[in-house]
């Protein structure tokens, strides 16, 4: 597997969180649950560090060394942009209580491919 086929799955995803993030106000007007709002973040970007996660360790070159690492920073870094850009759409603001919830997601998610994936090498 090489190239953009590594990448793919990571950048149609955040690709997809884009769209999202461009659309004016998502929230509901009743809360589910007491910081449902971080959930979603949360859940939208837990396969995004696993995808990254999975493109960081593929990927040849350095990334290969710190696949972990590589991929928290590109999570929580687009996770940051997210936010800034959420600043400029109507209805929507920058929290870094949401950036919080995605840098969490992005961890998780890639800790949860690391682990899929030492699981699929010792079988």
């Amino acid at each position: 597997m090489t190239g953009l086929r590594i990448w793919l799955p990571a950048v149609f995803w955040a690709a997809m969180i884009f769209v999202l993030s461009s659309m004016p106000d998502l929230t509901p007007d009743v809360e589910l649950f007491p910081y449902s709002d971080k959930m979603a973040h949360f859940v939208l970007y837990a396969p995004l560090g696993y995808f990254l996660m999975r493109a960081t360790s593929l990927h040849p070159g350095p990334m290969q060394h710190h696949p972990l690492l590589w991929a928290v920073i590109f999570g929580v870094l687009y996770g940051l942009s997210d936010e800034i850009h959420q600043a400029f759409v109507p209805g929507r603001t920058m929290d870094p209580f949401d950036w919080l919830a995605d840098g969490i997601g992005v961890v998780f998610g890639a800790l949860w491919q690391q682990r899929f994936a030492s699981k699929n090498r010792r079988k």
